[in-house]
């Protein structure tokens, strides 16, 4: 499993952070974008999607990726840590997307951390309030299918 891509899918599939953002923005995101989450980066090319009348809208990458727990000298485990960024007008917004954001991923298997940098900021190059929310991943499907391989 690839941590970003399960949680970019949750995401988009959930309607309330689906409605929440629509609300927000005023409209549904423009484009092929699903409400306006990404993956690794923002387009800026053919159409810059960080525009303030877009926001809410947010950005979802890796940052850490490792072997978390062995047996028998293999690796039955893996951590994965992912950053979401997102960008919208005001605090109370920012409060509201993350119980949301937490919700979701925690209540899928997603564990919030924090390494004690800045929960939001004011993004003077577009104007936006900018959130930083982290979550780790603990992969155990291999074991998983080892024991199914075992029972049958």
């Amino acid at each position: 499993m690839i941590a970003e891509t399960e949680a970019y899918k949750l995401l988009a599939a959930d309607d309330t952070l689906n409605r929440l953002f629509n609300e927000y923005r005023g409209k549904v995101f423009p484009g092929q974008y699903k409400q306006g989450i990404f993956t690794y980066d923002i387009p800026e090319k053919p159409i810059n999607m960080k525009q303030k009348e877009l926001a809410p809208f947010a950005r979802i990458y890796s940052t850490y990726e490792t072997p978390h727990d062995y047996a028998d000298d293999a690796v039955i485990a893996t951590e994965q840590r992912i950053t979401i960024d997102f960008w919208c007008k005001n605090a109370k917004q920012a409060d509201n997307i993350n119980k949301r954001l937490d919700t979701i991923l925690e209540s899928n298997g997603f564990e919030r951390y924090t390494a004690n940098e800045k929960p939001r900021y004011m993004d003077s190059d577009i104007g936006l309030l900018m959130n930083v929310r982290k979550y780790r991943f603990f992969d155990w499907s291999d074991l998983e299918k080892e024991r199914k391989e075992i029972n049958v």
